[in-house]
């Protein structure tokens, strides 16, 4: 469920210079295909999270699988880019409701470790997408057009659809829904001590992220020369870095290590690829000035995110669906407008691409070390 919204992203990634030149608009146009899509995404979840500690997990996630298989079919059938886009806003509020239920039922099953490893797990499940969804998306592309990109993402709904109706149970009572007010459970979420630097941390991260996720293509493509096809490689090594570093952070919290010790070694992978890859793209090492540090920066992403997700709904059990809402929903936010304004800044720019990275890794570390403090000491800071 929770690679719903990789598969939609990053199977399309192929297609982007295509779109582009199918629809005759520039670059950036055809690549608000992803930031429309995350924009929608990032608002549906403040709703859906907050139906799910009302209605249940269960309704509304099938309601949201239902939506995204539709809306799948109804984007290989837009005939301009202008029906894409509005298509596409549909498949991501669809989208929205897997993610964020997911990250809900974690919590509403397991203490905060114990959600900080699952969450890691589920993050090292999700890293295989972009490791298969670009080369599934480009061969697509090769033999059948930029259509059957969004027929295959209409099957992957209907499937999962299918598997969540049939395996899935509910694993919020309904002696412990919420019946108070969504803009007062989103106000206390956002008020209590200890949730919002880790909850910033997720954002900042995922900036950095979602700006290789947006500007990747016509950076590798475009700036380095590398062919569509040899592009889904690539992509799929930074998942692969993303998966080990996730798999890593597993680990260490078995070992017995907290989150907030995670935090402080993702953080500073963080900042050590933002540094990498400013460096190697103003001094001219080329290709690998540019991919090395990516990776190290997504190893870092791997051990951060899961336990700043763990540790931001750690305070609010009662109310885990807006809270995993919230989170998303500013994650997405976070992530459209850097991947929108680095394609629409630098294009194909390297250079810029690592200036965005540089200040994203740098923000992420900053607040990372901030929300490892000792719990005592946060909340009476926060106060």
């Amino acid at each position: 469920m929770t690679a719903v919204t990789a598969l939609s992203i990053d199977m399309s990634l192929p297609a982007q210079p295509t779109l582009a030149a199918a629809f005759d608009v520039p670059s950036e146009t055809a690549q608000l295909t992803l930031s429309v899509f995350l924009v929608a995404f990032a608002l549906a979840q403040l709703v859906t999270g907050s139906l799910s500690d009302l209605l249940g997990r269960r309704p509304v996630l099938l309601a949201g699988l239902a939506l995204f298989a539709l809306s799948g079919v109804a984007c290989a059938l837009s005939p301009g880019i202008e029906v894409l886009l509005a298509c596409r806003v549909i498949q991501g509020f669809g989208a929205a409701a897997a993610p964020v239920v997911a990250r809900a039922m974690v919590r509403d099953t397991q203490p905060a470790a114990e959600a900080a490893r699952l969450l890691s797990t589920m993050l090292a499940a999700l890293a295989v997408a972009p490791m298969i969804a670009p080369v599934l998306g480009s061969n697509l592309l090769a033999v059948f057009g930029w259509r059957s990109i969004f027929i295959a993402l209409a099957a992957c709904g209907i499937a999962l659809f299918a598997l969540a109706a049939s395996s899935l149970g509910e694993t919020l009572p309904l002696e412990r829904r919420t019946t108070t007010r969504v803009i007062d459970n989103y106000a206390e979420f956002f008020r209590t001590p200890g949730t919002r630097l880790p909850m910033f941390v997720s954002c900042a991260t995922f900036a950095g992220q979602f700006a290789y996720i947006g500007d990747s293509p016509f950076v590798l493509i475009d700036g380095y020369h590398v062919s569509p096809a040899h592009f889904a490689y690539y992509f799929a090594a930074t998942a692969l870095a993303l998966m080990i570093g996730s798999l890593s952070g597993r680990s260490m919290l078995r070992a017995g290590r907290s989150p907030r010790t995670l935090l402080r070694v993702g953080g500073s992978l963080l900042v050590t690829g933002g540094v990498l890859v400013f460096v190697g793209t103003h001094t001219g090492l080329g290709l690998g000035g540019f991919f090395v540090p990516m990776l190290v920066y997504f190893l870092g992403v791997g051990l951060t995110a899961p336990s700043a997700t763990a540790l931001a709904l750690e305070p609010v059990p009662h109310i885990a669906g807006t809270g995993s809402a919230a989170i998303g929903s500013l994650q997405m936010i976070a992530g459209a407008v850097a991947g929108y304004e680095t394609t629409h800044l630098g294009g194909s720019s390297p250079r810029v691409f690592a200036w965005v990275v540089l200040a994203m890794g740098a923000l992420a570390a900053l607040l990372a070390f901030a929300a490892s403090r000792p719990a005592k000491a946060s909340s009476r800071t926060a106060c």
